[in-house]
């Protein structure tokens, strides 16, 4: 299990080959390649760009561990709506160049799904957006992985997401399990690891904490999440994938000239968080 991050507040800081320097120099050994950055989700850089920025990533000790692509991924107006399509195609073609094994693609949620009708049609919705990128992921070689999001959306419980999940019944997906997302829903997140389960264990994390109110995305310990209980119940179920920080919100306060200091201690976080999975495993 590597320990692996998102990099908007970095990339937006330093710009993109210095993150993965400053990441290296802290102690992340991966990254969440953000998509859903405006020119890497259109066709502004080549496939030559993305193969040479893999390389380089990898020459500094940074694997592209998965990928982000734009959100929303769909509006109540389908011009709209079709054109966000294109362009998550765009940057799941742009994810495989980069060499990521997954991309991470919201579910639609477009309508409000309190209104009574509009569970059923979400459901049949994605069941069709989903469906449409699966001819798109084998031929770029990249897996899909649908993540829980909202406090009450199509994905927002463990059963919502399995239903989808196994209803698309198709091996080009997976799950990315939010740890902060599932909190919000006041769901025990390591409940809804076990409720998951296969369809996690060769999946993907967003690793954040909060207090069960707001999406705060800040660091392991600094919110209500009872993260032992996480490690265990990943380590129960096999997982496979890699602890993926989705929690520059700790950074929100940080002056830039301290970034690399708050990414150093993350990273000790991380890597103490991944040594109790390590331990649960061997148990």
């Amino acid at each position: 299990m590597l320990l692996s991050a998102n990099m908007i507040k970095i990339h937006d800081t330093f710009g993109i080959k210095q993150t993965f320097d400053v990441f290296a120099k802290a102690g992340i050994q991966g990254i969440d390649f953000n998509n859903d950055v405006a020119e890497y989700c259109t066709k502004q850089h080549d496939r030559q760009f993305y193969e040479e920025l893999g390389n380089y990533a990898r020459e500094k000790g940074v694997a592209i561990c998965q990928a982000h692509a734009p959100f929303p991924s769909s509006f109540t107006d389908e011009a709209k709506s079709a054109k966000r399509f294109d362009e998550i195609v765009q940057a799941m073609q742009n994810a495989a160049y980069l060499g990521a094994p997954m991309i991470v693609v919201h579910p639609c949620v477009h309508l409000d799904y309190a209104v009574e009708g509009n569970p059923e049609k979400l459901f049949e919705y994605n069941l069709d957006f989903y469906t449409r990128l699966i001819p798109y992921a084998q031929e770029f070689g990249i897996k899909i992985a649908i993540e829980n999001i909202g406090r009450v959306s199509i994905t927002s419980t463990p059963d919502r997401l399995n239903k989808l999940y196994d209803t698309l019944n198709n091996p080009v997906f997976t799950v990315c399990f939010d740890v902060g997302h599932c909190l919000l829903q006041g769901v025990d997140p390591a409940e809804a690891i076990r409720k998951l389960g296969h369809r996690l264990a060769n999946g993907c994390t967003h690793i954040h904490d909060n207090s069960g109110d707001t999406d705060a995305h800040t660091l392991p310990y600094y919110g209500n999440v009872k993260w032992e209980s996480v490690m265990i119940a990943l380590a129960d179920i096999d997982y496979q994938g890699d602890l993926n920080y989705e929690a520059s919100g700790f950074l929100k306060s940080v002056p830039t000239g301290l970034y690399i200091d708050g990414l150093t201690y993350m990273a000790k976080v991380g890597h103490y968080l991944i040594s109790r999975f390590e331990y649960y495993k061997k148990k």
